[in-house]
């Protein structure tokens, strides 16, 4: 995405930026940058010309109360235009003054004349350089009105005698104005040419996918980058790729495989989003990898577990148990990955209840095939698994005849504060009838029941012998009592159903917040 940044008060100054974030990383390039504490801090330059000085105060005074959903007054409008051609003023007054056009775009069209008379003085040498990191990004603001520009602009992005970030700047607004010819020349430059740096690169993608279908002519050139060693690159060749609809069809199987093998989670969730974008259906293969990939887990759950392993050498059977362990997690991760891409990119519930409207066979035969999986799916002996196949059947609102309450209650009672958490967050994100009230009533009584036992149970334990302490004492290598260990556990097994009992109580007021109401 390519952000202009316009300060929501005259006052402040703008950052306008490619800003890409990748989940837990970000790559970002400032294409202005003036922070209002230094604008402070420099003194102003005095006006020369006494017309300015007026323009100046009269501006000053109009854009503490202008609305900017309306076209200016003529009047403001001729001072803005003025001060930004001005050379009577300083840089910081010329520079808001552009950046009031830029927010009026298409209610001050004129705005567009002055903003290009300011970019001829700076090709012809009249004007500084550093003019262009408020100009252009105003111009992109513009939008298609600033179409004339984008010639000049493709120039200045290539031009080696500017620098970076204003080439930066220039690529910003050519995408943010929207596709035009030049745009799409300098675009695929920078998708062509694998040498240039990381931001260019970045802000060729990023154009892309600014531009979708109308930059589908490129999709020869985005494939390339499918195979990038930078897996940002990689995924974004992916999202723009989905950006062109059902016309990248082509890209089916390239994604595909990019889904299944790529070792970068982004890049893995961005090709399947990819996959769903420009399929009108989701592709048969998908359940095909699921099946198999259950299968392969069902495989090595029993490998596991057999005797085979136990009857080798001690060094050679762990060596294969880790192998194992690390197959296993790489099957399940791409279990959990499928099961998220369906129940976050499908509208189940349409597809459940009406199978009447156009298409309605096909999507309840989908819906059939994939609810029989992620009904399976709860069973899972991954509690991850199992809680994101609940909040898919919970969003379809196809919960009823589902034995839903093994996977609450493992996820209530379990020792993990993520886990207990996240099943918390299933009854606070939807709505639960009163039964499921009771159950969980009943839950909280049971683990009430286990921390009174456990407190009846402490004097048994205080009251031992100081002479069988000692000589228990002398016994564990730990120098522990039995008595000790004891109590260590009781206080972890109460530490622990306290935790649980608070889990339970949440889930419970999530429901009263949230209660289906009776029929």
């Amino acid at each position: 995405m390519v952000i202009l940044g316009i300060c929501p008060s005259p006052g402040d100054w703008p950052l306008s930026c490619f800003d890409l974030t990748q989940r837990r990383e970000s790559v970002r390039t400032l294409a202005w940058a003036h922070h209002l504490q230094a604008e402070r801090e420099q003194p102003a330059r005095q006006p020369a010309n006494d017309a300015a000085s007026d323009a100046r105060q009269r501006v000053d005074l109009a854009l503490q109360t202008l609305d900017y959903t309306q076209p200016p007054a003529p009047e403001l409008l001729a001072d803005l235009k003025r001060l930004v051609v001005s050379h009577d003023v300083d840089n910081l007054v010329r520079r808001r003054a552009a950046i009031a056009l830029a927010r009026l775009g298409s209610r001050a069209p004129s705005g567009v004349a002055a903003l290009k008379q300011v970019l001829t003085e700076v090709k012809s040498g009249k004007e500084p350089a550093s003019t262009l990191l408020w100009v252009l990004p105003a111009l992109g603001r513009y939008g298609s009105l600033a179409h004339e520009t984008a010639a000049d602009l493709a120039f200045i992005a290539f031009d080696s005698h500017y620098p970076e970030e204003i080439q930066l700047s220039a690529i910003a607004a050519l995408v943010e104005m929207g596709a035009t010819r030049e745009g799409l020349a300098v675009i695929e430059k920078l998708l062509t040419n694998r040498h240039l740096p990381l931001e260019l690169r970045t802000a060729g993608m990023q154009g892309v996918i600014a531009y979708r279908q109308e930059a589908s002519i490129l999709l020869p050139q985005v494939l390339r980058w499918l195979d990038d060693e930078n897996f940002a690159l990689r995924a974004m060749a992916a999202e723009a790729i989905g950006g062109f609809g059902e016309r990248a069809m082509v890209a089916e199987e390239r994604l595909a495989a990019m889904f299944l093998d790529d070792p970068a989670p982004l890049a893995r969730e961005s090709a399947a989003q990819a996959i769903l974008a420009i399929s009108p259906q989701p592709p048969p293969w998908i359940i095909n990898i699921y099946d198999e990939t259950m299968t392969e887990i069902a495989k090595v759950e029993a490998a596991m577990s057999s005797g085979s392993l136990a009857s080798k050498a001690g060094q050679l059977s762990d060596d294969l148990q880790a192998e194992l362990a690390l197959k296993l997690a790489a099957l399940r991760l791409r279990q959990l990955e499928i099961l998220q891409l369906m129940g976050s990119s499908r509208d189940w519930q349409p597809m459940a209840t009406n199978s009447a409207r156009p298409q309605g066979a096909a999507d309840l035969t989908q819906w059939k095939l994939w609810r029989a999986r992620f009904e399976a799916a709860l069973k899972s002996d991954s509690l991850k698994v199992s809680l994101l196949a609940l909040e898919i059947l919970l969003r379809s609102n196809t919960l009823k005849g589902v034995e839903w309450q093994p996977v609450i209650q493992r996820g209530l009672f379990s020792t993990s504060p993520e886990e207990r958490r996240a099943t918390v967050r299933l009854f606070q994100k939807y709505p639960w009838d009163a039964q499921c009230q009771i159950w969980l009533e009943g839950l909280l009584k049971d683990l009430q029941g286990q921390a009174l036992q456990i407190e009846d149970q402490a004097p048994s334990v205080n009251s031992q012998a100081p002479a069988e302490q000692r000589l228990e004492t002398l016994q564990r290598i730990d120098g522990l009592t039995d008595r000790q260990v004891v109590q260590q556990a009781a206080t972890r097994q109460q530490r622990l159903l306290s935790q649980q009992m608070a889990a339970v109580r949440a889930a419970i007021r999530a429901v009263e917040t949230r209660k289906v109401p009776a029929p």
